[in-house]
């Protein structure tokens, strides 16, 4: 969203500018990595090789997938490996080829090996940084206010958490991930839980937004009320929100493994869509100057 650069005299201003390079894509690779580190810290503390499995291939297939594709050239791609100091984009390729390798490795170690306790926890620590890096890789963007919240990191990790518990209630009602039993009781809480916290915090990212300046007022405005407040609403807030958590109440876990599969589903597009949006609002601050004459 372009708009001309008005001249008083020798001072010029631009108006606001969308970003239009992150798309789809990065959403999907942000949705996937989320997902899928999710799910492998949710297997790992609950002994599930197969959940594991699932997860290291969500975010291999997934994440990495769409990394690829939005790359254009992937033969390049070990350029964003460089300066890991610095660079959240290379800390995040370094977690996630040390969470495949320890993953992979560690699926193939026995439980009873002195080594599969120190390398599940390895494992872990690089799947978090997996799932909450995209946060901190937008709130390093000052240009775009309204990435620029302390909130973004705390959104992306309570939302991995809630995508990672979804995938192991779907698992276990599908028969594909065996319980113990007071874990199993434990969890269809835990849903709830955490859907209400998500709530919470995105109330509290759109309320924080509104005083991040006029470029984020902006962004605010296409959220709630401009051409992406009717998919924000119905699907990252209705459906992946309040339909989850009104179903997981009334429903939940108990309700059969149908209800549970549209519990994930729902929570699924929500959990998409609330991050496609985020990169779709992202407004540049207006640049302000003076012209040499």
């Amino acid at each position: 969203m372009g708009r001309a650069i008005p001249l008083v005299e020798k001072e010029f201003v631009s108006g606001f500018r969308q970003q239009t390079e992150w798309a789809w894509l990065i959403a999907s690779a942000f949705f996937f990595g989320k997902v899928g580190s999710g799910l492998f810290i949710m297997s790992v503390v609950l002994d599930s090789r197969l959940g594991m499995l699932v997860g290291l291939l969500i975010v291999l297939v997934g994440k990495g997938g769409a990394h690829f594709l939005y790359l254009g050239r992937p033969w390049r791609f070990w350029r964003g490996m460089a300066r890991p100091n610095s660079a959240w984009i290379a800390r995040g390729i370094w977690a996630m080829s040390f969470m495949m390798a320890a993953g992979f490795l560690l699926l193939l170690l026995p439980m009873s090996s002195a080594l599969y306790m120190p390398l599940a926890v390895f494992a872990s620590i690089c799947a978090f940084v997996v799932a909450v890096y995209d946060g901190f890789l937008l709130t390093s963007s000052p240009a775009i206010p309204i990435w620029n919240s302390a909130l973004m990191p705390v959104l992306c990790m309570f939302y991995s958490f809630l995508g990672g518990t979804t995938m192991v209630l779907f698992m276990k009602h599908m028969g594909f991930m065996q319980l113990d039993e007071k874990f199993a009781a434990f969890l269809p809480t835990l849903e709830i839980g955490l859907l209400v916290a998500n709530l919470l915090i995105v109330l509290m990212f759109l309320m924080g937004s509104i005083n991040t300046g006029s470029a984020g007022r902006e962004s605010f405005d296409l959220l709630v009320k401009g051409p992406y407040a009717l998919p924000f609403f119905s699907l990252a807030i209705g459906v992946g929100l309040v339909f989850t958590l009104l179903m997981s109440v009334f429903g939940g876990a108990h309700a059969g493994a149908g209800t549970v599969a549209l519990i994930t589903v729902a929570d699924l597009v929500g959990h998409f869509f609330i991050f496609f949006l985020l990169l779709k609002i992202g407004v540049f601050k207006p640049v302000l100057g003076f012209l040499k004459i």
